[in-house]
C-alpha cells in the first residue's frame, strides 16, 4: 500500500482552510437588506394626493448594494436607514463617480430634489416611500 507523502498531507489539510477563505472573502458582497431587488412603480402621487405617474409609465427601482439603478445608464448612491433613504449622488456611469448630475435631472423618476424618502412599508412585497416628491407606491417585481 502506498504512502502519502507529508507535503501532499500538507496540500490536503490546507485546501478547506484556503476554500473557506475564499468562500467568505465573497460572503459580504450579497445584500440582505429588505429594500434589495426590482420594484415596479404603481402609483406616484404629489403633494396635492393627484396621480403623477402609474405602472403604465414603466419606472422600475432596483436596489443592490448601496446602488439604485433606475435604467441602464442612470444610478444613484444612497444610504439605507430603518426608516429613511438617503441619496449621495446621480451619475450616469456606476463607474466614474466624479461626476454626479443634479437630482432634478432624474427628478422624472420621482428621486426628490434633496435626496431623501422616508419608508412608510418595506415588506417583501410592498414599498411605500414618501419625499418632497409625493408618495411612490411599489410592488417586488
Amino acid at each position: 500500500m502506498k504512502t502519502i507523502s507529508s507535503s501532499v498531507r500538507r496540500s490536503l489539510f490546507l485546501l478547506p482552510l484556503v476554500l473557506l477563505a475564499v468562500l467568505s472573502g465573497c460572503e459580504n458582497k450579497r445584500d440582505s437588506s429588505d429594500l434589495a431587488g426590482q420594484w415596479q412603480l404603481l402609483e406616484w402621487r404629489d403633494a396635492s394626493d393627484a396621480v403623477v405617474r402609474t405602472k403604465e409609465d414603466g419606472i422600475y427601482y432596483c436596489f443592490q448594494l448601496s446602488l439604485l439603478e433606475l435604467q441602464p445608464t442612470l444610478f444613484c448612491k444612497y444610504v439605507e436607514t430603518p426608516d429613511s433613504i438617503f441619496f449621495l449622488g446621480a451619475y450616469r456611469n456606476m463607474y466614474n463617480t466624479d461626476t454626479p448630475i443634479p437630482f432634478s435631472e432624474i427628478a422624472e423618476y420621482g428621486i426628490p430634489a434633496d435626496g431623501r424618502f422616508g419608508i412608510d412599508v418595506l415588506n417583501g412585497d410592498d414599498l411605500v416611500l414618501s419625499g418632497k416628491s409625493g408618495v411612490l407606491r411599489f410592488r417586488r417585481y
